[in-house]
Formats: structure tokens, sequence, C-alpha cells
């Protein structure tokens, strides 16, 4: 067990993250089986770290009583969810169970990364764990693409999204990928690197501004372009560069960072954007459905309007759907009315009918351990996960599942704060990443339990909490010396 570096074994880990994600979407969909070689990886490897970490080390009871406290949350959770399943409701305590699996595994792996990688100059190599993981998803897109064998990313037929299962989920993976991808123009090192670097953000920035079609893909390149700029320039002014000529490797950094930015500007007024595309056709839908109590066009989808209508008739059995649900529907009803919602904007109607789901089940118990995620109709699942965090699975698994790394979060800006003339453009930068992965979880969702992109945002934190080491171990550093270099005086 001494001979095993764990450490190489997490970079192959990452490494081989896009080739998982390609085994799942080809097994699901070409050989019609839930089951592929991902389905046994991703679990099995952090299960074996955290035997060998439990094994190894001296802190068994604090691992274990983890284990325990999230245990007997999951056996609550499916519990309630059991006694909240409808005929109405889209999924079974099976796919529940995958959600709290998932999850579950988000904050081991979380832990994990953490640990091994804590105070260990081998957490360096992330970046190019990364950027190689960035390129295996990158160069299969563009091949699935040129071999007209690439999946939509929508059902209407717009967007590419490679052979992977959402277009959703890539983006925010591409996107994120970027944040650490970024700081790799910036190190002392192979210059083959940075070219490979440089040409990885073209093709991502490409694809993810012209090719996919997301919001999150066209928005969250340009923001991070953006971000590394300002970043840099805030660097530039603490160390009172900006007026002073800049040298070459500065310039050529905002030059690169200038030309990814005008890249994805003309997306905005490009009439072939497959996102504007998607959002011309998403408007030609907006007064496609006709409300027949009103007489005006529906402000929720089609679906929930024939459900509220058999509402009205009185057409809805307790057996298909609980009052509480029946209720919620109606006040998301008169909500999307008073308001005029747009039919096509469902996270919207997800949120509203979720919050009303809740106050209108007044019972405490599902407050705490959650009322079940996939209890509720296929449309009205709420997408934004971390509402869906605080609302589905409750307040205990809102502490468990979203509080570790938000708690995280926290400490990088106390240490930001403390060491505000120590920080450099990186920590801004990463620091920038992790608040963008808490906007597109709330926003988009899916950025959690998906593994793979759940993996880079725990990179994100593993190269953000050293750095925060680095600064705390500097200040040890210069207080030890400031101690020793005191002369004493004799009276």
């Amino acid at each position: 067990m001494k001979k095993i570096n764990i450490e190489k074994f997490l970079l192959i880990f990452i490494i081989i993250l896009p080739v998982l994600d390609i085994s799942s979407f080809l097994f699901r969909n070409y050989f019609n089986t839930s089951f592929s070689p991902s389905t046994f990886i991703r679990p099995i490897i952090p299960l074996l770290l955290i035997i060998f970490i439990f094994f190894k080390y001296k802190f068994k009871l604090k691992i274990f009583t983890c284990a325990i406290i999230y245990g007997i949350y999951c056996i609550f959770h499916l519990y309630f969810f059991s006694k909240l399943n409808y005929e109405i409701s889209y999924g079974t305590i099976t796919h529940e169970l995958q959600y709290l699996i998932n999850y579950s595994f988000s904050v081991l792996n979380l832990f994990i990364f953490l640990f091994i990688f804590n105070n260990n100059e081998n957490y360096k190599k992330i970046n190019k764990a990364v950027l190689i993981a960035n390129g295996i998803y990158i160069l299969s897109i563009y091949i699935s693409i040129l071999t007209k064998t690439s999946s939509s990313t929508y059902l209407e037929g717009q967007g590419y999204k490679g052979w992977f299962e959402s277009g959703n989920s890539i983006s925010s993976i591409l996107v994120l990928n970027l944040f650490i991808i970024f700081t790799l123009l910036n190190k002392t090192g192979n210059r083959y690197v940075k070219l490979w670097a440089i040409l990885e953000i073209i093709f991502s920035a490409f694809y993810l501004a012209f090719l996919l079609g997301t919001r999150t893909g066209l928005f969250g390149v340009f923001l991070v372009c953006v971000l590394y700029i300002f970043s840099k320039f805030l660097e530039f002014i603490k160390n009172k560069i900006i007026n002073k000529s800049l040298n070459l490797k500065n310039k050529i950094i905002l030059l690169i960072s200038l030309i990814a930015l005008i890249i994805i500007i003309p997306v905005f007024i490009n009439k072939g954007s497959k996102y504007l595309s998607r959002r011309k056709y998403l408007e030609s839908l907006n007064n496609s459905i006709i409300d027949n109590t009103t007489n005006e066009p529906s402000h929720v989808t089609g679906d929930i309007l024939k459900i509220k209508e058999k509402i009205d008739k009185g057409n809805i059995t307790s057996i298909y759907a609980s009052n509480a649900m029946q209720k919620s529907i109606i006040e998301l009803y008169n909500t999307a009315n008073k308001y005029k919602l747009n039919l096509t904007n469902r996270r919207a109607q997800q949120l509203i009918f979720n919050f009303y789901l809740v106050k209108n089940q007044h019972n405490i118990l599902y407050i705490l351990f959650g009322n079940g995620f996939l209890n509720n109709y296929g449309e009205l699942i709420l997408e934004m996960e971390i509402p869906a965090f605080l609302f589905n699975f409750g307040i205990i698994g809102f502490v468990l599942y979203f509080i570790p790394f938000f708690s995280l979060f926290i400490y990088y800006c106390y240490a930001g704060i403390k060491n505000i003339k120590k920080i450099d453009y990186e920590f801004i930068f990463l620091l920038s990443g992790i608040i963008l992965s808490f906007v597109l979880s709330f926003l988009v969702g899916q950025l959690f339990f998906n593994s793979s992109a759940m993996i880079i945002i725990i990179c994100i934190n593993v190269l953000l909490f050293n750095k925060c080491n680095n600064l705390n171990n500097k200040n040890k550093k210069i207080k030890e010396k400031s101690k020793d270099n005191k002369i004493p005086v004799n009276i």
C-alpha cells in the first residue's frame, strides 16, 4: 500500500473523465443498456481510496461517524419519498437513490481530493491533467461533428453536443475547465504546454459560442474571458504595473485574452448562432398555446394547463396527486398569470410550484429531510440545483450536500481578505470559478449531480485550498523570522 502513488491515481481519474462520459453515452444510446464501464469505475475509485485512508490514518471514528450521518439521512429521505410518491411522480425510489448516491459521492470526493493533495506539491499537476481531459472532450466533439455522428443538443435538432448525454452538462464542464486551463498561460515551464492551452482555449470558445447552442456555453465562455482579463488587471493595479510599460509576457497574455473575447462578441449579432436560433424557436412557442379559461396565451406549459383544467373539473384523484400538489398547481397557474410568465420559462414555473408545495405540505419532517426530488410531475421537477437541495432534500440535505462546498468558499474569501496584499490574479480568477459554479448550479442545475462537472469543481477547490495554505505558511514563516530576529534588551 505504501508503493501506491495515490496522487497519480487521482490525476489519471481526472484524465479519463471524458472517456467515462463517452462510454456512458454510447452504451445507453447504442447498446440500449444503462450499464457501462463508467457505472463501475466512478464509484469504485473513491470507495477504494476512502478505504485506504480509513485504514492508513488515525481518524477512523470521524470517517465512520460521517458515514453514519449520511446513511441515516438517506434512509429517512427515502422513507418520506416513498410516502409522497404518487401516480403523477416522475421517478421511483431507485432513481431517487441515484441522486443521493451522486451527491454523497460529491462530498466524499471533495474530502479525498483535499486530503490527498493537502500541502502536496503534486496538486500543481492538476492543471495539466485537466488540460489533457479537456483536449479529449474537445477533440471527440469535433470528430463527432466532422463524422456526422454528433447528437443534437436539443430535441428539435439544434446544436451539437457530441457523444455526451446533456448539452448543459458538457457546457458546464468545458466552461469550468477553462478556469484551470487559463492559469497555465502564466506558468513558467514548457512552452508547448502553453501553446496547447492556447489552442484548447480557442477551440473550446468557438465550440461553446457557435456550435453547442446553450446559454451556459455562450455566456459562460464570455464570462470566463472577461473575468480572466479583469483578474489580470487587478493584479497589475495591485503591483503598480498599470502605469508603467507592460513586459512582453504580460502583453501576450492580455492579447490572447482579448482575441478569445473578440471571438465571442460576434455571436450576439450573428444570426447563424445555434443559441440565437434556439431562442427564436422558443419565442415562437410563447403564443402557441391558448388558455381556454382566459382566451389568452397560456403562461404555463401545455401539460400543466391540462392538469390544472382536470383539477378544476375534479377529475384528479388523491391517488394520482396529493391535495398539496393540486393546490400548488393552481397557485402556480395564478402566479404565472399574474406576472405573465413565458410558458417556455420552465425553471421559473418549477421554482414557484416547489415553493408552494413545501408551504402547502406544512410538515416539519419534510422540511428537514426533503419531500423527494423526483416525486413531482416531470415538468415540475426543480432543475435549479441549489434550491432543490433546500426544497426537495430538506434543510439537512442542504447542509450535508451544499454547505461543505459553500463553507470552503467562505474560507477562501476570508483568506483572500486577510492576505489581500499577497493574493495574485490566479487566486481571484479561481475564486470567480467557484462563484460561477454556484451560479450555474442555481440557474442551470445538474452540476454537483454530474460526476465529471463535480470533479472539475473539486479540482478548482484543491487549487484554491492549497493557495490559501501557501499564504498561511508564508505568514507563519514571516512571524517566526521576526521572532528570531528580535534582539534581547538587557536592563
